[in-house]
C-alpha cells in the first residue's frame, strides 16, 4: 500500500442503540475493542453522529452487535444507507458464513456488510462471483495476493483470509465480509471437515487497521462494480474471472448435501456461475456444495 491509504468515504457513529441489534457506538467504545481500532480512530479525528442521514454512502461504525448484516438490513429498512452505504464493527456475537455457519472472528478483524446496487438478469446471478473477484482484487491491491475460491472465499498462500456471504430480502441485497487482519482461529477450532485453514491477511501498510482498510476495500470495489458492469458483458466478466480463480485444473473432493461425495477435476465456471468440473471425463456443473484440495 505503502503510505496512507485513501479515504474518500465519509464516516459516521451510530449514535444509539439499534432495538437490541447493535449497541451504540462511542469513539471510546470501539478504540477500547482493539489497538488497530484505536489507531484507526485516531487516524480519523472527528468523526459525526449518524444522526438523520438519508440515503447515504457512509461508513456506519457501530458497537458490539450480533451481526452487521442485520444492523445494515434495519439501516436499509430505515432509509438510512443506499447502495454502496456500509456497516462495520468491532465485535459481533453471531456472524456467520455460508450455509449459516458460525464466522468465528475478534476484534481487530474487518467484520463489515456492504449495500449491494441493483442488477439485472444474468449480473444478478453472478453477483457472489462479482463480488468475490471484485474483493479479491482489492485485497490483492493492498496487500499479498488472494484468490478466489469457488464461489466466493478468499484464500492467500492456500489460506482462507477472507469469506463473503451475499444475502437478498425484500429487494435488500448485503454482502457480508469477515477479514482476519489481527487474528485468525486455529485448525483446532474450525468446524470438522473445513476446506482450507485460516490465515491472516496482511496489508503492505501494517499499521492499518479494520476501519481504514475497510474505507479502501469498498473505494475499490465501487469503482471496480461500475466499470465492469459498463464496460464488460458477464461472458467477459467470467473470463477475466478465472485469472483470479483458485485451485484451476486441481482434483479436488466434492461434497453435495450430506451423502454426495465424488472426486473431480476443476475446470472453470460455467455461465450461470456454476463450478465446471471433469468429473471422470464427464462434465459436471456444480451449483451449490464444497470442494476441497486432493
Amino acid at each position: 500500500m505503502g503510505g496512507e491509504v485513501p479515504m474518500t468515504r465519509h464516516f459516521r457513529i451510530l449514535d444509539s442503540a439499534l432495538d437490541g441489534l447493535a449497541q451504540p457506538a462511542t469513539l471510546a467504545g470501539p478504540g477500547a475493542a482493539h489497538p488497530l481500532w484505536a489507531a484507526d480512530l485516531e487516524a480519523l479525528g472527528a468523526v459525526p453522529e449518524l444522526g438523520a442521514a438519508r440515503h447515504c454512502r457512509d461508513i456506519v461504525l457501530c458497537g458490539p452487535c450480533a451481526s452487521t448484516m442485520d444492523v445494515a438490513r434495519r439501516l436499509v429498512e430505515e432509509g438510512v444507507l443506499a447502495p454502496f452505504g456500509s456497516v462495520i464493527t468491532p465485535e459481533q456475537t453471531a456472524g456467520r458464513g455460508q450455509l449459516r455457519r458460525a464466522w468465528l472472528s475478534r476484534p481487530g478483524n474487518v467484520l463489515a456488510t456492504l449495500v449491494c446496487p441493483p442488477a439485472d438478469g444474468l449480473w444478478n446471478d453472478l453477483r457472489p462471483l462479482v463480488l468475490g473477484y471484485l474483493f479479491a482484487e482489492a485485497l490483492s491491491a493492498l496487500g499479498q495476493a488472494v484468490q478466489v475460491k469457488w464461489p466466493n472465499d478468499l484464500l492467500s498462500g492456500g489460506r482462507k483470509v477472507a469469506g463473503i456471504l451475499v444475502e437478498e430480502r425484500k429487494d435488500c441485497v448485503l454482502a457480508g465480509i469477515g477479514v482476519n487482519l489481527g487474528w485468525a482461529p486455529p485448525a483446532e477450532a474450525l468446524r470438522e471437515g473445513h476446506c482450507v485453514d485460516a490465515g491472516e491477511f496482511v496489508p503492505s501498510d501494517g499499521a492499518v487497521g479494520p476501519v481504514r482498510l475497510w474505507g479502501a476495500l469498498v473505494n475499490h470495489v465501487e469503482t471496480g462494480y461500475r466499470t465492469l458492469l459498463e464496460a464488460f458483458s458477464p461472458t467477459e466478466f467470467l473470463t477475466i474471472f478465472r485469472s483470479r480463480m483458485a485451485w484451476q485444473g486441481r482434483r479436488v473432493l466434492v461434497r453435495e448435501g450430506e451423502s454426495v461425495r465424488y472426486e473431480a477435476v476443476v475446470r472453470g465456471i460455467s455461465a450461470e456461475g456454476g463450478l465446471l468440473l471433469d468429473r471422470a471425463g464427464r462434465e459436471v456443473v456444480l451449483l451449490a456444495g464444497d470442494v476441497i484440495p486432493v
